[in-house]
């Protein structure tokens, strides 16, 4: 899948801030989002995101529930990372059949995630 833009969602505002500007400092192009309902506002007002990085736990509507509803959308295919720092994520991502979905513990290790991305593809003109 080519990349374009790239969702952080976490409701702790500073990590979600301080990502998005590390990653604009590798000249990714990031939005951010505070809770479930931000982030599916945000994907229905870009359309060009398409790598969606969110928190596990989170008030209200968790990461698994957000991914399940990203799913359910039709005519748009995203590609997630979940953020965890809990042991059991893995038993959390199980049911929503979580084969597009790479976990990444918490503390992020800053040296994994660009790597990660780094191995992706990302559409010419959107990488800036």
């Amino acid at each position: 899948m080519q990349h374009k833009h790239i969702l952080i969602v976490d409701d702790e505002t500073i990590i979600a801030e301080e990502l998005a500007e590390f990653l604009e400092s590798f000249n990714y192009i990031c939005a951010t989002a505070f809770n479930a309902e931000q982030a599916e506002a945000c994907v229905e007002a870009d359309p060009n995101i398409t790598l969606v990085m969110t928190d596990m736990r989170m008030p209200g509507r968790d990461g698994a529930e957000l991914i399940k509803a990203l799913k359910d959308r039709s005519g748009r295919d995203f590609e997630y990372i979940m953020i965890s720092g809990h042991l059991d994520a893995d038993q959390d991502l199980e049911h929503i059949q979580a084969t597009d979905v790479t976990l990444m513990r918490k503390p992020i290790n800053i040296d994994s995630l660009t790597s990660f991305l780094e191995g992706l593809t990302f559409a010419e003109g959107f990488k800036a």
